[in-house]
């Protein structure tokens, strides 16, 4: 029987110390995209891990920030325990390297390595590069963001049901372009979380930054997943109108993951914040096979983080996320 319990992202992602080197990820199952976890939490709960482990273990070394992250997913994970390892692959003065794994029924799930460092503590060479986006997004207010009145943009929350294959998707609120994308290619949002107790923080980034509307859905108009799609179900809930309810429909296709690149540029609040800027942008997309850079921007529009990402895209009906499996993690 499907469960109706939320679990807000915070919680979610939290990994509870086993040992001095294995962690305990408990994974909910209205946090997956058909019978798979979604892989932002995934890797929101290896760097929950990694935060731990250098506040413990590696603590002496005073570096409690990761600064980059590479993790390549090789199966779907589903609801249920993870067992978490990492090994300290080169402890070092300035940085320190980690190797992780996150398994269910011994098989490794991800891999990947972690790099750590003190922000406070970073010291070198410094210069001004001008970045911005380009083409510029609209502009945005935040406060009129949160109340849904900023003429630019407009919020779209989708619809919960227990037996939805996009329950992942449901724990943010979308804030999208009245007027579409700028180009199919590129996918603009600004996301905050729906449970008044989640905030962003460094951690959530490994969430937020797999949270993009797919870039192959803004080549469908009358896709409900596309930006043009959100915007147009969002007016129609604004008015008063809402749109077909889509909770138990789904998606002709699906995305998986293959692997995700994450440098972060600052430290957020210990607190979090309640709202991030987000633009994906396809450089090609080809024979089933998807990239993705992706920015992260605070209110301020000052650079949080930045990713690449490789995805496939393939038929919901022949993703192996679709397909259900049994967890018999043992601890």
């Amino acid at each position: 029987m499907a469960s109706s319990r939320r679990v807000p992202l915070k919680a979610a992602m939290t990994a509870v110390p086993l040992s001095s080197h294995t962690y305990l990820a408990s994974l909910p199952s209205d946090h997956c995209l058909g019978f798979a976890v979604h892989g932002g939490l995934l890797a929101s709960a290896v760097l929950d891990a990694v935060r731990q482990h250098f506040s413990t273990t590696l603590k002496r070394y005073d570096q409690p920030h990761t600064f980059d992250l590479h993790l390549i997913f090789l199966r779907p994970a589903v609801a249920g325990k993870a067992i978490v390892e990492i090994k300290d692959t080169k402890p070092g003065t300035s940085t320190s390297a980690t190797h992780i794994s996150l398994g269910q029924n011994g098989k490794e799930c991800v891999v990947g390595y972690a790099l750590n460092m003190n922000f406070q503590m970073a010291k070198g060479l410094s210069y001004p590069t001008q970045y911005a986006l380009n083409p510029p997004p609209p502009p945005a207010d935040t406060a009129k963001l949160a109340n849904n009145t900023d003429p630019h943009w407009v919020s779209y929350t989708y619809p919960y049901h227990p037996v939805s294959p996009i329950k992942a998707s449901t724990h943010l609120r979308y804030v999208v372009p009245i007027k579409g994308p700028l180009h199919p290619s590129i996918s603009d949002v600004w996301l905050t979380p729906i449970h008044a107790e989640d905030a962003f923080t460094n951690e959530m980034l490994g969430t937020v930054i797999d949270f993009w509307p797919r870039m192959v859905e803004n080549y469908h108009s009358d896709s409900p997943y596309s930006i043009s799609g959100i915007a147009a179900r969002g007016l129609c809930t604004m008015q008063g109108s809402p749109a077909e309810d889509i909770s138990r429909q789904t998606p002709e296709y699906m995305y998986p993951t293959v692997s995700i690149s994450l440098e972060i540029k600052k430290v957020l609040p210990p607190a979090g914040v309640k709202w991030l800027f987000m633009r994906a942008r396809a450089k090609e997309i080809k024979n089933g096979r998807m990239d993705a850079e992706v920015v992260i921007l605070d209110e301020d529009f000052e650079l949080v983080a930045l990713s690449h990402q490789v995805s496939f895209m393939v038929k919901s009906i022949e993703s192996p996320g679709m397909r259900p499996r049994q967890n018999d993690e043992k601890l």
